[in-house]
């Protein structure tokens, strides 16, 4: 007996060596999404390009983008893992043993495949696998899709940036202008060469200038509070300059000749949002038919030997055994799974529809806001600017002389300054619009 005893507790041993075995021996690793970063550095000139390498580098929302594509992922590790089989064992005690050989000491050991061979002979594990790798790579055109729309922004809020910096030192330089004027006016007030009227004049243009300039001053910040922001900073705000000027006016290779219908068919090859409504729908397809594949009932595959005493013992030889278990599905047809899978069909067909209408709305808004502040810059560079800076200047000699009034000379200066604010404005307008246009096609353009 204590030698069929030893064996069983040797044999008992083996297994939970076996077991510890599969249990602690490290599989691979999985990969982590990004964390954020702390606090980085912004340089004092901040240039576009770096701009969108630090936002790359530390963008908060791209790094949730990623984070998404990382759950997608463990959702395929899911999708591809098979069920783990299971392992029973025993040891008991024959109280109605008798006679010679005979062993009080009774045994057994099975194990059970889980349904792991029926789970991939009957076409589920494929058909999850399936669905779950069609949502992984919807996943990674979500976060395509996600560095192409923020990108975008970052672009646009450089550009106001740009913008507002510029506007300010246009309205700085009428400041600087009217302050010389009021200055002037009011050495030729003590002479007595004008009256105290034009000096006040004078005067309230030059503090309607001063608000002026406050008022650009809080546009700048804010502009770069929003630059800052989207580049993922935080804390307190950094001191970073942008660049001073808006790039001149040019038209990009890709624009010139252009039209919605040579645009839309870019955005139809290029936009990862669309792409990924289309896979969307093939994953929505292809749930539908997991689903549905539920209904093949679960067999489970076992096996298992027992005995009492030793295997070497004639009187009391081991017991083998085979057997299958089947759950089929009588109650629980899975119809809610499958209501839910085509439900799902339909709206993923519906979003499909609505992305398809979407992008050819972001062709067309864009296209139009391109082709007017290209209109409005051409003829702004071409006329406008000219003309109220030739006015300004013969106004300004004028009234040097005393052949203009005051009245005229101030109205020619605002003329001028209001002219530059528009174009400077266009420009701005025109810029974001190829910005807009290349998101809308979903091809990088940059000034």
């Amino acid at each position: 007996m204590s030698k069929t005893f030893a064996m069983a507790v040797k044999l008992a041993r083996s297994c939970a060596f076996c077991l510890l075995i599969l249990l602690f021996v490290p599989g691979a690793k999985p990969a982590q999404a990004r964390e954020p970063d702390g606090e980085f550095a912004i340089p004092a000139v901040l240039r576009l390009p770096d701009a969108l390498r630090l936002f790359r580098e530390h963008g908060l929302d791209l790094i949730l983008a990623e984070a998404a594509v990382e759950g997608a992922r463990g959702d395929t590790l899911l999708a591809s893992a098979a069920p783990n089989p299971s392992f029973s064992g025993g040891l008991g005690r024959s109280f109605a043993c008798s006679g010679p050989g005979c062993s009080d000491l009774a045994w057994s050991f099975g194990v059970s495949d889980g349904s792991s061979v029926f789970d991939s002979i009957s076409g589920k594990r494929s058909l999850r696998m399936n669905a779950a790798n069609l949502a992984f790579e919807v996943a990674r055109k979500g976060e395509a899709d996600a560095k192409r729309t923020l990108e975008g922004m970052l672009r646009q809020a450089y550009l106001q940036a740009v913008s507002a910096r510029q506007a300010l030192a246009t309205q700085k330089e009428a400041q600087e202008t009217l302050s010389r004027v009021a200055d002037l006016n009011r050495a030729r007030y003590q002479h007595g060469s004008i009256s105290e009227v034009e000096v006040l004049k004078v005067e309230t243009e030059k503090l309607t200038a001063d608000q002026q300039v406050e008022r650009s001053e809080q546009d700048l910040a804010t502009a770069k509070a929003q630059l800052a922001f989207l580049l993922g900073a935080r804390g307190r705000l950094p001191v970073f300059e942008v660049d001073p000027e808006l790039p001149g006016y040019v038209v990009p290779p890709v624009l010139q000749g252009a039209s919605v219908d040579s645009l839309l068919d870019v955005a139809r090859t290029q936009r990862p949002d669309l792409a990924g409504a289309k896979l969307n729908r093939e994953r929505a397809e292809a749930s539908v038919r997991s689903n549905m594949r539920l209904r093949f009932p679960d067999i489970e595959l076992s096996a298992g030997v027992s005995g009492q005493g030793s295997y070497a013992s004639a009187i009391n030889p081991p017991t083998y055994s085979f057997g299958v278990s089947l759950t089929p599905p009588i109650f629980n047809r899975f119809q809610g799974e499958i209501v839910k899978a085509k439900a799902d069909l339909t709206a993923q067909k519906t979003q499909l529809a609505k992305t398809e209408a979407q992008v050819l709305n972001d062709v067309q808004t864009a296209f139009t806001q391109f082709r007017s502040a290209r209109s409005r810059v051409e003829r702004a560079e071409r006329e406008l600017l000219e003309h109220a800076k030739k006015t300004r200047d013969l106004v300004q000699l004028q009234y040097q002389k005393g052949a203009a009034s005051l009245l005229e000379y101030l109205d020619a200066q605002r003329i001028l300054i209001s002219t530059k604010l528009d174009y400077e404005s266009d420009l701005s307008d025109y810029w974001q619009a190829v910005v807009l246009i290349g998101q809308a096609v979903g091809v990088e353009l940059s000034p």
